[in-house]
């Protein structure tokens, strides 16, 4: 990994941050195989640039206020953990969500070619 991939990781954060998925989508590798975890609608394997647009998308809908903040990057071989803090409030619910996980991200010349999102960020430090 280089700095060059922290930043570009860190320049998506602040896109999706903003609504801007059309930068997110950039920053992704046409094939991207992504991983969300059990209870989510979205749980198991996918693979595809936009299937994880519209996942992405589907979050930015559910939520007012919807931020993820990068609270630590590690790098680990080719992968990127970055623990994240999710906050919002659910749009029809009004339910606030503040939850901190891990983001395993591999980038590949400059786009990300896999993203898994763990639930326990200490479990995905420790690996």
């Amino acid at each position: 990994m280089s700095t060059a991939e922290v930043e570009i990781l860190e320049q998506g954060y602040a896109a999706l941050n903003r609504g801007d998925l059309s930068v997110v989508r950039g920053l992704l590798h046409p094939e991207i195989e992504w991983h969300e975890p059990a209870p989510s609608l979205e749980a198991g394997t996918h693979r595809g640039r936009e299937s994880f647009e519209r996942f992405l998308s589907g979050w930015l809908e559910s939520f007012e206020d919807f931020r993820v903040e990068p609270q630590q990057i590690v790098e680990r071989g080719d992968r990127l953990i970055v623990v994240v803090r999710q906050t919002g409030r659910g749009r029809v619910s009004g339910v606030q969500v503040d939850a901190t996980l891990a983001h395993i991200w591999t980038v590949d010349g400059g786009l990300a070619i896999r993203w898994e999102a763990i639930p326990d960020p200490n479990r995905a430090l420790a690996e």
